[in-house]
């Protein structure tokens, strides 16, 4: 179980989900919804080594205003490991916020949930729906009118060593944004 939750830690951390903003784009009191709205996500695949990992992670934000943004997400991962005959699909969603303290310091807050196996090795083992709070600090570097390159490392105060797929509270995702 151990291998498989640091499998599935390192694939979260490498394949989260692209918390999409819209660079330096200037929200005013006069913009529309449609200036607001954004959409984002990700995508990975891994293949190798006797598994093959599916990741897809659509999302959609809105600026409340220039500083915070608010949005939804869902997730979906297949996971197949052909050295043990395993495979599994994991799913959820999220909720976050993002507020911009000062230059491109943002602080991140989300609500996100996965359902799971709970035993992956056994067919037909009960599945189980588990909760995140990552909060955390990330660094936004605009390169372009739309988009920017993101860091952030959050802490997940739900964490939890005993129960989820999970390895570790902490979470680092490095992502683009359109």
């Amino acid at each position: 179980m151990k291998k498989v939750g640091l499998i599935l830690f390192l694939t979260t951390c490498m394949l989260a989900p692209v918390l999409a903003q819209k660079g330096d784009y200037p929200i005013t009191d006069r913009s529309d919804w449609k200036e607001r709205i954004y959409f984002g996500g990700g995508f990975g695949l891994s293949a190798g080594s006797g598994s093959t990992i599916i990741s897809l992670s659509p999302l959609v934000g809105y600026m409340i205003n220039s500083k915070l943004s608010a949005g939804v997400g869902v997730t979906y991962q297949y996971q197949k490991f052909s050295n043990t005959n395993f495979s599994t699909n994991l799913y959820g969603g999220s909720l976050f916020l993002r507020y911009n303290l000062i230059y491109h310091v943002f602080a991140y807050a989300s609500y996100e949930f996965i359902n799971y196996d709970t035993n992956p090795f056994i067919d037909g083992a009960p599945r189980e729906t588990i909760g995140r709070l990552p909060l955390g600090l990330g660094i936004s570097q605009p390169i372009g009118p739309h988009a920017s390159f993101n860091i952030l490392a959050a802490y997940d105060a739900l964490y939890n060593d005993l129960k989820g797929p999970y390895n570790s509270p902490w979470v680092f995702t490095v992502f683009f944004s359109i």
